[in-house]
């Protein structure tokens, strides 16, 4: 297969993740599609799967009505244009984060069906970076033999897949998002949130460096 054709599958591929991931409001159907990537690669594709999670749980952090957006309300109580004023930041932030949200489905759908169907085509690799290709090979590999992939392993493609995605869709676009906040205090609680998942135990949470961080730690 030449290039121009292998480029054309994979954008045929991208523009039928475009179609399912819906608009910028449909975050349940976006869950949905990631979480089916994951049942699809025989569980191996644990990316997918803490994807579906961080979307669900920032549909209910960065909304007005939401947890942030409670604490705003709370701590700008006594002066309603102020009040006003710091949830109209957070609405367009809650925007442009299910902006970025839905580019992450488009891509983590695009990258998985184009490598399990040309991964091994001679100029795969021109289009989707070698190292995430590589990642993504062994994923569907496992997946052909029925094998769940060891602990390592799976860690190590996840964090491919996370240090790829970061680089090209969430960091730069969280970045964007942000550049409007004067407020230091605003900046501070959607770059750096508490993160909970429902299927966390008790009183247990993840803590955000710095959602902009293109290094996995």
């Amino acid at each position: 297969m030449n290039q121009p054709t292998l480029q054309d599958r994979y954008d045929a591929i991208k523009a039928e993740a475009t179609l399912l991931a819906g608009g910028l409001l449909d975050i349940p159907r976006r869950a949905l599609v990631l979480y089916n990537l994951y049942l699809d690669s025989g569980r191996n594709h644990h990316f997918s799967l803490i994807a579906t999670h961080g979307a669900l749980w920032a549909s209910g952090y960065f909304e007005s009505g939401g947890s942030l957006g409670r604490l705003i309300a709370r701590r700008y109580f006594y002066n309603p244009d102020e009040k006003a004023y710091r949830l109209g930041l957070l609405r367009q932030f809650a925007e442009d984060f299910r902006q970025v949200n839905r580019q992450v489905c488009i891509d983590t759908y695009a990258n998985y069906h184009f490598t399990r169907r040309f991964g091994r085509e001679p100029g795969a690799e021109v289009i989707i970076t070698p190292s995430l290709l590589d990642a993504l090979n062994r994923v569907h590999a496992a997946r052909e033999t029925g094998q769940v992939l060891p602990a390592d392993e799976s860690r190590a493609i996840f964090e491919q897949s996370f240090r790829c995605e970061q680089e090209i869709t969430v960091a730069p676009g969280v970045q964007a998002a942000v550049q409007a906040f004067e407020c230091k205090i605003m900046r501070f609680l959607c770059m750096r949130p508490l993160v909970r998942f429902a299927y966390f135990p008790s009183f247990r949470y993840l803590w955000f460096r710095n959602f902009a961080d293109k290094d996995w730690k």
